[in-house]
């Protein structure tokens, strides 16, 4: 061929390739449908394991081009995403949006703006293990044990724990309504949101029989809890304290790391608690030492104690350290991962499962405490604390 030729060939299909690549830019979805009408070995010539990828950028294609109302790429790859969590249906593991993962770090860092509820699922729905103090919910009179089914109009059934409260969250100052089933009853609430610091740690000084008894009530395993617990016993020691009452009622849990370190501040060595991943590998997390491993404790405990509660409480009862008082705790024995993504946003995970020091799994079954003790709400006593304050007296 002479060279005059080829340079034109050359030139010609340079240029078709061009127009064809204008035109199907903006058009994914009938390059798809040529794609799909070549052989399988030569689509698999050019795209070689990218048949879920490929599949995804087609359903896009159409969907923007030919969907009757303008589509957000933004939304459907949040959706996506979201679809991809839901398949694996674990109520622990979702997806963050940009905007969710800043609530979520606000809410782990003790401050957010909401209602004031804190969730668990439990048989399948959203219950509230706990109220804030001075939050909205607590003002309304919503209760631990209650089940959300809505928020405003929106149905919660089938929802993780951080979808719900992102439809809980909003502007300072705005309501909305929570829709909530106790028992056979069926109330809505609307509540106004608003700044809420979460107070994740109380203490306070006890007599029973002259006896000084320390109490540290802990809400969540937010960051620095493992400190905070530390700093309190230590004030309550130092005032005289002879005994001390840590109670995890209504604590849905938190960071692990902070699970440990409150464990650390009663028991001196050996492990917490262990995490089994799903190759079965083992990761043991032991006691950092420097514990007051001599004065006399123990433990409330409920059916909302959960996740980082329940290591403490697990390795408090293994250690044979003190006594559980009150009821069966949660039993959610499965730990979760956070990782960013380039996004923004992040992906929290469940990665392993986690047993106490002498290898039991609690997980869907809890840990039953010591000594079984039940808080009568019609009465003004707390029953749980009293039994716990004639335990450590006696």
């Amino acid at each position: 061929m002479p060279r005059v030729f080829k340079i034109f060939f050359i030139t010609l299909t340079v240029s078709v390739a061009f127009l064809l690549g204008l035109y199907f830019g903006g058009h994914y979805y009938r390059l798809s449908l040529i794609f799909y009408a070549l052989p399988e070995s030569v689509r698999n010539a050019f795209f070689p394991g990218d048949n879920i990828l490929q599949l995804q950028r087609e359903v896009e294609g159409i969907l923007q081009d030919n969907f009757y109302k303008p589509v957000d790429p933004a939304n459907m790859e949040n959706s996506a995403m979201e679809g991809m969590i839901n398949s694996l249906e674990d109520p622990y593991t979702a997806y963050f949006s940009p905007e969710d993962f800043r609530y979520f770090m606000e809410h782990t860092n003790g401050s957010f703006v909401g209602v004031g509820v804190l969730l668990e699922t439990k048989d399948g729905k959203l219950t509230i293990v706990d109220t804030i103090e001075g939050s909205p919910a607590q003002g309304a009179g919503i209760k631990p044990g209650d089940i959300i089914t809505a928020v405003d109009d929106q149905t919660i059934e089938g929802k993780t724990e951080e979808e719900a409260v992102a439809f809980m969250r909003g502007k300072e100052g705005t309501k909305v309504v929570l829709h909530i089933r106790r028992g056979e009853e069926d109330i809505d609430f609307e509540l106004t949101r608003k700044a809420i610091e979460i107070p994740i740690i109380s203490e306070k000084m006890l007599d029973r029989s002259g006896k000084k008894i320390g109490y540290v009530r802990l809400d969540q395993f937010s960051l620095d809890a493992g400190p905070k617990v530390q700093g309190a016993v230590d004030r309550l020691t130092n005032d005289g304290a002879q005994a001390i009452i840590l109670d995890l009622r209504n604590n849905g849990g938190g960071l692990l790391d902070e699970a440990v370190n409150v464990g650390s501040v009663f028991i001196e060595d050996g492990p917490i608690v262990s995490v089994v991943s799903r190759d079965g590998k083992s990761e043991v997390y032991n006691a950092r030492g420097d514990a007051n491993e001599t004065i006399p404790m123990v433990v409330l405990v409920n059916g909302y104690t959960a996740s980082a509660s329940e290591i403490v409480a697990g390795a408090i009862k293994d250690d044979v350290r003190g006594k559980l008082i009150g009821e069966k705790t949660f039993g959610k024995g499965v730990v979760q991962n956070i990782n960013p993504l380039s996004n923004g946003g992040a992906i929290k995970f469940t990665s392993g499962s986690y047993y106490t020091p002498r290898g039991i799994d609690i997980n869907k079954i809890g840990i039953e405490p010591d000594i079984q003790t039940v808080d009568d709400p019609a009465t003004p006593a707390d029953e749980v604390i009293e039994r716990a304050l004639f335990e450590l007296a006696s």
